[in-house]
This record gives C-alpha cells, sequence and structure tokens, in this order.
C-alpha cells in the first residue's frame, strides 16, 4: 500500500462590512483583509478537533468543539450524511472579532468551503456544492441568519440580498476600482445582539421610504461613478441613529472622515467600526478620523482597503489517493453519489 499524505484543505475568507448605511441586513461589500483557515486530517476524534489559533485578535476565540469554523465545517457533513474526518485546525485571524468587519462571517463561509473541497479531494465530486446551496448554509450556521456579511464573504464584490418564499437571492456586483475603503476601528467592540434590541419594532413610512431611495441611489451612483451623491446615500434612519447610543462619538467621526475628503461614512455592520468611501485623500481621512475619535476619548486602529472581488477561495489542498482503508472508512460512495437528502 503506498503512503499517502493527509488530507488538507486553506481557506482565506475576507472580512465584510454590512449595510453601507441605508442597506440595513441586504447590502455587503466584501474587503481585502483576511482570516486564513487550515485544515488537515489527523487526531483520532472526529467530534473533537486539535484546534490553533495564531494573532492577537483571536485570543478569545474557541479552541473546543464549539469553535464556529469546525461546527460549519461539520455542518456539510451532517447535512450530507457522510461521516466527519477527525481533523486539526490551524485559524490565522487578521479581523477583530466583534467590530463589525465579518470576522464570525469568515469562519462559516471559510468551515463550509473548506468541507466543501475536502469532498472534492476525497473524490466525492457528484456531492460537491455550489455556492448557492453553501449560501443556504452559511446563512442557516451564522448567528441571526442574516446574508448581508456571509454572502460578500463567500462571493466577494457589493452583494445585494433578500429572502424571496424563504429563499435567499443573492446578486453580487463588482465594486469601482477607484474606491477604497477607509476603516477605522475603535478599541471596544460592539455587540450585535445588543445593539439590535435598541431597534423599535416598527418604523414610521418616512423612515422606510428615506432608506429605501438611498439604497436605490447608492447602487446607481457607484455603478455610474456619481461619486458625489454617496455622502447623501449612505445616509440611514433604520438602525444607525438608534446604535448611536452604544457609540455616541460616532457622528463626529463620520463627519470628520466626510470633511477629510471621503465621499461618505457609516457605521459598518453592528460596528464598532466605521466605514468611509474615498478615492483619494486615504491616509488624511483615517487621520481625521482616528484624531477626532481621539478627542473623544476613543482609541482605535485603522485600515485602507480595496474591495475583495473574489470572495472565499482554497489557496492550497494536499489530494489523497483513493486506497483501499480510505474506501473501507467511507464505504461504496467513492463508487458512486447518494442522492443528497432533500434532493432529486
Amino acid at each position: 500500500m503506498a503512503l499517502v499524505l493527509p488530507a488538507s484543505v486553506t481557506v482565506l475568507t475576507p472580512a465584510t462590512s454590512a449595510n453601507l448605511g441605508p442597506g440595513f441586513d441586504s447590502l455587503g461589500l466584501a474587503l481585502q483583509l483576511y482570516n486564513r483557515f487550515e485544515i488537515e486530517e489527523g487526531g483520532s476524534d472526529p467530534s473533537n478537533p486539535y484546534i490553533e489559533i495564531h494573532g492577537s485578535l483571536g485570543a478569545g476565540l474557541s479552541r473546543g468543539p464549539d469553535n464556529l469554523f469546525f461546527r460549519s465545517f461539520a455542518l456539510l457533513f451532517e447535512r450530507l450524511q457522510i461521516p466527519l474526518p477527525a481533523v486539526r485546525i490551524r485559524v490565522s485571524t487578521n479581523i477583530p472579532p466583534g467590530c463589525g468587519l465579518g470576522s464570525s462571517a469568515t469562519a462559516v463561509v471559510g468551515g463550509l468551503v473548506a468541507a466543501n473541497e475536502w469532498l472534492r479531494i476525497m473524490g466525492l465530486h457528484d456531492l460537491v456544492m455550489p455556492k448557492e446551496e453553501l449560501l443556504i448554509l452559511a446563512v442557516e450556521a451564522e448567528a441571526g441568519n442574516h446574508p448581508d456579511n456571509v454572502a460578500p464573504a463567500l462571493l466577494g464584490g457589493l452583494v445585494a440580498t433578500t429572502s424571496v418564499g424563504g429563499k435567499i437571492e443573492a446578486i453580487k456586483t463588482p465594486f469601482p476600482d477607484a474606491l477604497k475603503a477607509v476603516i477605522f476601528t475603535p478599541a471596544f467592540p460592539m455587540d450585535t445582539i445588543a445593539g439590535r434590541k435598541l431597534l423599535p419594532t416598527s418604523y414610521p413610512k418616512a423612515d422606510v421610504t428615506f432608506n429605501t431611495g438611498r439604497v436605490a441611489l447608492l447602487l446607481t451612483a457607484l455603478q455610474t461613478g456619481r461619486y458625489e451623491v454617496i455622502g447623501e446615500a449612505m445616509q440611514d434612519r433604520l438602525h444607525q441613529p438608534y446604535r448611536q447610543a452604544l457609540f455616541p462619538a460616532m457622528p463626529d467621526i463620520i463627519q470628520a472622515a466626510i470633511d477629510a475628503g471621503a465621499y461618505g461614512a457609516c457605521l459598518s455592520g453592528g460596528g464598532s467600526s466605521l466605514i468611509a468611501l474615498a478615492s483619494s485623500h486615504f491616509t488624511e481621512i483615517l487621520h481625521a478620523m482616528q484624531g477626532t475619535a481621539r478627542a473623544a476619548g476613543v482609541e482605535g486602529t485603522g485600515k485602507i482597503l480595496r474591495a475583495d472581488q473574489t470572495g472565499a477561495r482554497v489557496i492550497k489542498t494536499s489530494r489523497n489517493r483513493i486506497r483501499k482503508d480510505v474506501r473501507a472508512r467511507y464505504g461504496d460512495q467513492f463508487c458512486w453519489s447518494p442522492a443528497r437528502p432533500g434532493v432529486r
């Protein structure tokens, strides 16, 4: 029997910024900042992986079986009713958790993409899922079941999402290369659940109309190059004014970004990060945001990022050759692929 290297998959998943002002729970943008996930066959207990986490930003992440990347990896095997392999996981974190940049979405999407690629390298090609089906599972696995972070993390670019008859519809459009995102991330996180509890259960018609008009304006401005209207298009009345209670300095920092040359700025997702869109003066904008925050007693870090147009991708695999002991473990699924549960 030939010696075979362990199967392994490495996935890179981008940060995301949801809402972009008026697109509450429906718009999301992928950014060129990444968490990296490496998973390798090893260990003896499929339900209890060995997990290493690298980077100070990941200090609070679970190293047990409740780790979100592992749970998402295992979800695909569970849904397809095939055995879960025993694995070792290495996570390299560059995206701060709890700061509105889609850290949890990278884990969900990364786990599903890694599992999907695992099926491919094990020869189970008929079970490999298209991205549309992976998105359904990603929304299911994401806390709150919102698609606005997991969709751009999976697809890249600017993604508009909605639910139609219980089915998630996601349409990706390229984000203009002329624009960059200037990100200011305060030293404190903002609890998404706590932020949502501040939102009203219903809204005045005028506020809903205000937001729908600005979503249309924002999407049109981005596609036609009318960047001068982005500032007005990123205004919001549905979530940002209420979340301001958790971040009182937010309006002043947003205004500082605009005064320094940004077209517009807003809260990124549920916060605490702020995102400003600009085509020039990036460093000046970031310094203005940091300076205004510091004057209000808020410390933080900043980044200048391009949009990621690709989404999560597999950057490395090792392919196992099928052998007798592997065939015995997976049974006849190497000879034919059973229909997916619920799929005919």
